[in-house]
Order: structure tokens, then sequence, then C-alpha cells
């Protein structure tokens, strides 16, 4: 039963037609869509519109349609968009009023743009979209998480988040079907990684660069593709980094940089011994220990008892499961995550070492042991 028809069930009273207030908010474009990716539970928060927009943004410019966004806050907006913040209601209904579409995750723009009679879209995962549509009209479409075969968590917290099974070309297709626009494009996604919708900037420390550059931010820093205690130490300056070591590294750097380092993680092996990682804990950095060699594992485990020491962080091709049967060598992939080495951006380790530098574009897939050991923030997909 959808929430609306619960109470007026409980209330005693018929459904009637919203009417919601607008207020004039001077518009410089005439068509345009909004995208509003808000919401109040975290679990309903799309975060996949860039791609959406990827697939969809060579339309809408032929059409001279412009994307507006609402955005929750200045650190949140979504890129290629004119964004918009701290709209009261009745701006944001106004620029609902006229536009041509509302695209949005199950929040009050959806219901809006359905009182208002707008074409509308929205994404649907934590409660199914029966019990939580707006009723009005008949332009609202639903699309529903697949829940990979399970149900709705009808929770606020979700990990991974079902509403990210949503596949962006699903979305992209919908909004161009709404607009009466013809798809530009036939893409199907065999795999996500559940790490991949998580933007992760990752720096290599082989070189230097200007001490506010990514100041503030938290960082992976990989000292297990490039030990230098050095360069080590630059980066530490003024930033946050979840450190990532597979050799032992000074005990002193750890306890001077404590405030800096938001996780030490050792990939365990023979050169850490049980005196160090003990001194490497007591300085107070909070230490994460994972075994890459699972025939290795028991005996890591038995020898450093007082440790916990969790399984391989890295995936293989394997982990693709039931997706490996679509894989050929023509598919492609988008990283969500931005490798940093020698002032160079890569997608991932693989395409560092080919010196395949990131152009935002999709790339083949790199099929090597080091590239499937990122699977979690690739988002793998077939030209069809």
């Amino acid at each position: 039963m959808n929430i609306l028809e619960k109470y007026s069930v409980n209330c005693g009273v018929k459904i009637g037609r919203a009417s919601p207030a607008s207020s004039y908010f001077p518009l410089k474009d005439q068509r345009y869509i909004v995208i509003d990716d808000r919401n109040k539970y975290s679990s309903n928060i799309y975060e996949l519109f860039s791609d959406v927009l990827a697939h969809i943004q060579k339309s809408l410019d032929e059409k001279n349609i412009k994307v507006y966004s609402f955005n929750i806050n200045e650190k949140n907006l979504l890129p290629g968009t004119q964004p918009f913040v701290n709209l009261t209601k009745k701006q944001e209904a106004y620029l609902i009023k006229n536009s041509m579409l509302t695209v949005s995750c199950d929040n009050l723009s959806v219901y809006y743009a359905s009182a208002l009679n707008v074409p509308s879209i929205g994404l649907y995962s934590a409660y199914p979209a029966a019990c939580t549509e707006p009723l009005w009209g008949t332009k609202h479409t639903s699309i529903e998480s697949d829940w990979l075969g399970r149900l709705p968590s009808y929770g606020v917290e979700e990990t991974p988040k079902a509403i990210n099974f949503i596949k962006p070309e699903q979305v992209a297709l919908a909004i161009l079907d709404k607009l009466g626009l013809p798809p530009t494009f036939s893409v199907e996604t065999i795999y996500m990684g559940d790490l991949y919708p998580t933007k992760i900037v990752e720096v290599i420390p082989d070189f230097t660069t200007a001490l506010d550059f990514l100041q503030g931010r938290a960082i992976n820093l990989r000292a297990d593709y490039h030990f230098n205690e050095e360069l080590v130490v630059h980066w530490l300056q003024g930033r946050v980094v979840n450190l990532l070591i597979d050799r032992p590294i000074s005990v002193n750097l750890l306890k001077y940089f404590k405030k800096n380092i938001a996780q030490l993680t050792v990939n365990i092996n023979e050169s850490f011994s049980e005196e160090y990682l003990t001194e490497a804990r007591s300085t107070g950095v909070p230490l994460e220990i994972f075994c890459e060699n699972k025939e290795q594992l028991t005996d890591f485990r038995f020898k450093l008892f007082d440790f916990d020491i969790e399984e391989s962080i890295f995936k293989s091709k394997t982990d693709l499961d039931e997706s490996i049967n679509k894989f050929n060598k023509n598919t492609q992939f988008l990283s969500g995550k931005i490798l940093i080495s020698e002032g160079q951006k890569y997608s991932c380790l693989e395409a560092k070492k080919q010196k395949k530098v990131l152009t935002g574009d999709p790339e083949v897939v790199y099929d090597t042991q080091d590239f499937w050991k990122e699977l979690d923030h690739y988002r793998l997909f077939n030209n069809i």
C-alpha cells in the first residue's frame, strides 16, 4: 500500500491533488531538466548520476537542454550541471514547474513534479516504489533497484547501497525516453564494484609536489607500490592518509605523524615481526592487517595470535562470478579511483605500468592480475 493511501485510510479522508506553492526565480535557460540527488537517508542517495550524464550529455547539448541540479551543499556538487544550493522549497517548486523533466531519488522533488504535472523519474531502493511513489498524474516513471534478488531493506543504512545497483544506462535511457529523444548509446553494465561509486584518490609516494596539493583531503598513500620514507614524510604533511605498507616503516615516523595517519594498513608478510606490530599498535595509529597470500593466512593468524588478520582486500578475476560469462576482449571499464604517480593521473596500477594516462574516457580492460586486484573500484560494461 502506498503511504498516501495509508494516511487516507487511517484519517478517513479522500486523496486530493496537491497544489505546491511556488515563488518566482529568474531563469537564464528555457529548456532544462532538474536532477535532485538529495535525501534524508544515505541509503536513498544515488551516486552514479555522473555516469548517467556521460551517456546523455551529447544528446542534451544537441537539443540545447541544460541540466540543473539541487545539491545538499557546495562540497557535493554534481559535475557538469548548473548547481543550486539552499533554495527555498517555493523556489525549487518554481524550477521544477518550468522544467522539462525532474529526476530524483525518493524525495520531495518527484512529488512536486507529479503534482505540477511535470514528467518525472524516481529512483527507489530502500522501499519499493509502490510504497512511496507519487500518485498524482500519469507522467511519473519509477525505477527500482533489483536488490540483487533480495528484498528491500526498509532501512536508513545499507552496505552496499542497493540504489547503486540501478545501472546508469537504465536511468539514461529513461531520461531520453521522457524527453522524446532517440538513444545515442548502447551499453550494458556487466559488473559494478561495491566501491565504484566512492571516489578515491590514491598517491604513490614517488614524487614531491606543493604542500597545499590535496591538503586537508583524505587519500590512500600507497607505500606498498613504492617505498621511500622521505617521500612518505612529504605526503604526510598537512594531509590525512590511509598509509598502506608491505614492509616495516619507522615507528618514530608513526609516532610523529600520528594525527595525520587515519589508518595503517599492513599487507602482512615475513618482513613483519610480532615485536614491530606491537610497537606500531602502541603508537595509537589504528592498525589493520590483511594477508594477500591465502595459503599463508592460517599460519600468520596462528603466529600473530594477538592481532586480527583479515583476508586479502584484493580481488581477482574469479570474483566476477556469473559476469565473467559476459566478459570479452572489448569490455571497457571506468574506475572510481584516481591513482597519482610522478605527477600523472591513472585509472589503476596496471594503467600506470602501461603508461596510459587518465583521460576520463572508458578504457579497454587490462586483463592482468594487478588490474583485477582493484575490481571493487570498477564499472565494467560492453557496447552492444
